[in-house]
C-alpha cells in the first residue's frame, strides 16, 4: 500500500527534479537539496498559525460562549493546521520539486503499521521515563486537558478524539518530521536535524499543562516523542510510520481519559 499525496503538488521544475534523489518518492531518506535558510520559513508559519488559531478559538467562543467547547478546539486547531500546511507547500514549491511526497516523503506502506507499533512502544517508554522522573514534584504535568474537558459531552469528545487522533498526526508529522527535519538537515546533519525538530516539537506543546511548572515535564516528554518519531522517519524513509505511531499514541491518551 502506498499513499503519496500528489494532489497538493505543483509540476516539478527540471532544476528541482535534478536535485532530488531517485528514492525521493518515499523510498529513502534523501530529498531535494533545500537551502539551509529554508527552515526559517517555520518562523512566519508559526506566527501565522498562532494568529489563526487564536482567531479560530475566538470564533468558537463567540458561537458557543465557552472557551473549552469542541467548536473552539476545532476552529483553533484548524487555524494552526492551515498555517502548517501552507508553510510546507510554499517551501516545497519555492525550493523543492513541488511534490510533498518527493520533498517530505509523505507516503505510507502496509509495513508502516508494524513500524508505527514499534515506534509507539519506544515513545511510551520515553514518556513514562520522563514522567517517572518528575512524579510527585511540582514539575509533573499533563497535556490531556483538551480531552478531559469534553468527558461530559459525547459529541465534543468524539470531535476532539478525531482532532487528536487524525488531524494532529497528519499535520504535525508533515510539519516537524517532514518539513522541519528535512530543511534543517543540510546545516545540522541528519541527527542534529532530528534533535532540533524534536526540541521545537516539545516547545510547541508548552502551555498545555494545567500548571505553569507542569509544562517542564510536558515539553520534555514531547521532546522525547519527537525524537522517536524523527528517527522513525529517518529509518523508514517515509512519514507514514510516524503518523501511525502518533495516531495510536493520541488514541491511547483518549482511551486512558475515558
Amino acid at each position: 500500500m502506498r499513499w503519496p499525496v500528489e494532489g497538493l503538488a505543483a509540476p516539478a521544475p527540471a532544476s528541482a527534479a535534478a536535485r532530488t534523489s531517485p528514492q525521493g518518492d518515499g523510498g529513502g531518506d534523501e530529498g531535494p537539496a533545500f537551502p539551509a535558510g529554508a527552515a526559517w520559513w517555520a518562523v512566519p508559519g508559526a506566527v501565522v498559525g498562532i494568529v489563526l488559531a487564536g482567531l479560530g478559538a475566538s470564533i468558537g467562543y463567540g458561537l458557543t460562549n465557552s472557551k473549552t467547547s469542541a467548536a473552539s478546539d476545532l476552529l483553533g486547531e484548524a487555524g494552526l493546521w492551515v498555517a502548517m500546511l501552507g508553510t510546507v507547500v510554499f517551501v516545497s514549491r519555492r525550493y523543492g520539486t513541488g511534490s510533498l511526497a518527493r520533498d517530505y516523503h509523505l507516503a505510507i506502506k502496509a509495513k508502516d503499521l508494524l513500524w508505527g507499533a514499534v515506534a509507539l512502544g519506544c515513545a511510551l517508554v520515553v514518556v513514562q521515563g520522563v514522567l517517572g522522573v518528575f512524579a510527585g514534584t511540582k514539575f509533573a504535568g499533563s497535556n490531556d486537558e483538551i480531552i478531559t474537558q469534553q468527558k461530559s459531552h459525547e459529541l465534543g469528545l468524539v470531535t476532539v478524539a478525531l482532532l487528536v487522533a487524525l488531524g494532529a498526526p497528519f499535520f504535525e508529522e508533515l510539519f516537524f518530521r517532514g518539513f522541519l527535519r528535512t530543511t534543517l538537515r543540510r546545516r545540522f546533519g541528519a541527527h542534529g536535524a532530528i534533535w532540533l525538530q524534536a526540541v521545537f516539537f516539545g516547545l510547541a506543546h508548552f502551555g498545555e499543562s494545567a500548571t505553569a511548572l507542569g509544562n517542564v515535564s510536558v515539553v520534555l516528554a514531547m521532546l522525547g516523542v519527537g525524537t522517536v518519531l524523527g528517527y522513525t522517519a529517518k529509518l523508514t524513509g517515509r512519514l507514514g510510520a510516524g503518523m501511525v505511531a502518533h495516531c495510536l499514541f493520541n488514541l491511547l491518551a483518549v482511551v486512558l481519559v475515558l
